[in-house]
């Protein structure tokens, strides 16, 4: 029982040290690195990314190493410096031969994020269907609920919790008709009132059919789009941007991003390569021009320049990202990392990552180390010594730190051995666990003789009664003691 108790403390400080140790090294070692905001222009043709000066001023430079002052670098990204141009009377009147304003750039402008985050967690089950055309210029909450069964699809009102029969119905047929096959693999939608304009819902059927509903005067509106049910469409998002050109963004089972186009239901690949959004953060900066599409996952980041006119690859930029040296150390130091949470998710639970082999070459010199110092423990050494080449520090530390107290507990104890040896010389011996001899059960041991040394009496007695008919005497009595 004891022993099952120490092992168990024994792997819980292990579990404790590997989650901790990362943590406090990286802590104590690391060091922030900071990433430049980079954009496309449409001036220079280029990448070009904000930065600063020797005396600490904002400033500009491109891929080619011409440096921009403040004005200079508003200048080659007139689409993006739009309103401070415009207030001094700088803004272009015209960008790749054609007629531009201000407003014009407004209304095309746009930016779209995606993160791990908010793909990587707990989904709704039901949803809230604006109404595309309200009365108000403003869009006003929705008073139900629709949720997406393998019958059909149910509106529930909110308030009294109950379900709207007749809206349901309606909406059901609809999609029926339309050949929407129930029940719905994916829905995307915004169903926040702080937009221009509500584009309803894009749903994946059954069938990988891609189909885009809403509610237009309390009415439902459903049309099938020209996306294939090849490409198996696993991750939609909903885009309503100033100028509804597209209706929103879409991702196949092959990791190839698209866009669809908010009138033709068309499709079209954007270039940016495999994009996975359950790994990777994506954001986009896009004006009528041209789209800087940054994409940024664990180990790499990249920013492509797509054409927003044809959706063409205009440029590609991969910055070398040098290891930092502490990164590298980590390697060498810890096999694994224990962590509880994670930037791919807002889960809280125990996770093992940063697996690395390199540092089991600590781990072997670890072993040998715990090899030498223990090896006239009895037991259980081979075991933990493997398990200390295996898991490095984590394993290691506990074992010192409670073999060192073990040992000593043991040498504060009396060690009764010379005593046994000396009284019981021609006895069947045996070990017990905290290694002292003990005799057999079946022996007898002999009387020892004198076992406490001599008897002094300081004060002599007259007579000691050992009868009560007989007397002895003082003389008789230390004769016998040897006095």
């Amino acid at each position: 029982m004891i022993k099952s108790i120490k092992t168990g403390i024994i792997l819980l400080a292990a579990l404790l040290l590997a989650w901790l140790l990362p943590w406090c090294y990286a802590f104590v070692f690391a060091s922030p690195s900071w990433s430049p905001f980079t954009l496309y222009s449409c001036v220079t043709h280029g990448f070009a990314s904000v930065d600063f000066d020797r005396e600490n001023n904002v400033a500009g430079r491109d891929l080619q190493g011409n440096t921009y002052t403040q004005q200079q670098f508003d200048s080659i990204l007139p689409t993006f410096y739009y309103r401070q141009l415009a207030a001094e009377g700088r803004f272009p009147s015209e960008i790749e031969g054609v007629a531009v304003e201000s407003r014009d750039v407004e209304r095309t402008n746009f930016m779209f994020r995606t993160s791990p985050g908010e793909i990587n967690r707990r989904r709704p089950t039901v949803y809230q269907l604006l109404e595309s055309m309200p009365d108000r210029i403003d869009l006003e909450p929705a008073t139900d609920v629709f949720r997406i069964t393998g019958e059909g699809i149910e509106f529930v009102d909110m308030e009294t919790n109950t379900i709207d029969q007749k809206k349901s119905a309606a909406f059901t047929k609809v999609l029926r008709d339309k050949g929407f096959s129930f029940p719905a693999r994916v829905v995307s939608g915004n169903p926040s009132t702080r937009k221009r304009y509500d584009n309803g819902y894009l749903l994946v059927d059954d069938a990988l059919r891609v189909y885009h509903m809403k509610q237009v005067r309390g009415r439902p509106f459903v049309r099938r789009t020209d996306v294939a049910d090849s490409l198996q469409i696993g991750q939609i998002f909903v885009t309503e941007f100033a100028d509804r050109k597209s209706l929103g963004f879409l991702v196949d089972s092959e990791k190839r991003f698209y866009t669809l186009g908010a009138e033709d239901y068309k499709l079209h690949e954007i270039p940016v390569g495999k994009f996975g959004p359950t790994r990777e953060n994506m954001m986009i900066i896009g004006d009528m021009f041209y789209w800087t599409v940054t994409i940024q996952g664990a180990e790499s980041k990249r920013y492509v320049a797509v054409n927003a006119r044809d959706y063409s690859l205009a440029d590609e930029y991969r910055p070398e990202e040098k290891p930092q040296a502490w990164a590298e150390y980590a390697k060498y130091l810890f096999p694994f990392e224990l962590s509880f949470t994670s930037p791919l998710d807002g889960y809280v639970k125990p996770r093992i990552a940063e697996v690395s082999f390199q540092a089991l070459w600590l781990g072997l010199v670890l072993g040998a180390f715990y090899a030498l110092i223990r090896r006239r423990s009895p037991g259980g050494r081979l075991w933990q010594t493997v398990g200390v080449v295996l898991f490095g520090l984590f394993l290691f530390v506990p074992l010192l730190v409670f073999g060192t107290a073990d040992r000593k507990r043991r040498a504060d104890v009396f060690d009764v051995r010379p005593f046994i040896t000396r009284s019981f010389p021609d006895q069947v011996r045996k070990i017990n666990s905290s290694g002292i001899r003990i005799p057999a059960i079946s022996s007898t041991p002999p009387r020892p003789r004198n076992p406490f040394g001599p008897r002094i009496i300081t004060s002599p007695e007259s007579t000691i009664t050992i009868n009560p008919a007989k007397k002895t005497s003082e003389k008789t009595v230390h004769q016998r003691d040897g006095l």
